[in-house]
């Protein structure tokens, strides 16, 4: 049997494992992103307040930290997310299953660095050196400079998403496991991370929140994953 069909002569993961794991990955994160960002570190960013963010963060910020820790553990399964969805689509279309693994991986490496700019922004305002040293003010404005670094290179990071996306739909549309209104309804879930980011910079009056109920797509690929997903067999 060919090595491309037969994913575990291929020293891979199976088809069912595949599914299971991105299912289960994608499980985590739909869970931990949105507690990250709207509850632990909403609790402590005052965005119109950079005095009452620092104080937040110097008092009380172990929520902001439970935050950061929480998307830590998104990115990575994000990791784990584009090397199962590689094997799962790996039978018949290797090379365009490299490219969907590679764009989540870029994705997920500039995801890292606006975490990095969000622990930054921690750093900056619990140190005692630089409460000392530096005026407040000062300080204030480098901690929320550190944060609109890590909003900025967060919305940079899910507009290459969006990207993904679109080369996941065009992956799913390949494929021959897996239903191709599945590939319509995730290529819809990429355009809406592209719209946001777009209209975010040149569009900012324009209300387009509405689009993020196509990126609900995704999560019915998630679920198709858990339910029918590892079902799947190539012959």
């Amino acid at each position: 049997m060919d090595s491309d069909t037969n994913i575990d002569a291929a020293g891979g993961l199976s088809l069912k494992n595949a599914a299971l794991i991105a299912g289960f990955g994608l499980l985590i994160m739909t869970l931990s992103a949105p507690f990250a960002h709207f509850h632990f570190m909403g609790q402590s960013v005052v965005v119109d307040d950079p005095a009452a963010t620092v104080e937040n963060l110097r008092t009380n910020g172990t929520p902001y930290l439970i935050g950061t820790l929480l998307l830590f553990i998104t990115y990575v399964m994000d990791v784990l997310v584009a090397w199962a969805l590689y094997w799962y689509f790996r039978p018949g279309q290797k090379a365009l299953a490299q490219l969907v693994a590679w764009a989540r991986l870029v994705y997920t490496a500039l995801a890292f660095v606006g975490l990095w700019a969000s622990l930054s922004a921690y750093d900056l305002a619990t140190s005692e050196t630089l409460s000392q040293s530096v005026a407040d003010t000062i300080l204030q404005a480098e901690v929320m400079a550190q944060i609109s670094n890590a909003n900025t290179m967060g919305s940079i990071a899910l507009f290459f998403f969006g990207i993904h996306l679109w080369f996941l739909s065009l992956v799913i549309w390949r494929s021959v496991h897996v239903p191709r209104w599945l590939a319509i309804i995730v290529a819809l879930a990429g355009s809406s991370y592209v719209v946001l980011y777009v209209a975010k910079y040149f569009a900012p009056g324009l209300d387009v929140g509405w689009v993020l109920l196509l990126a609900l797509g995704e999560l019915i690929f998630m679920l198709w994953l858990l339910v029918l997903g590892w079902r799947k067999q190539v012959s």
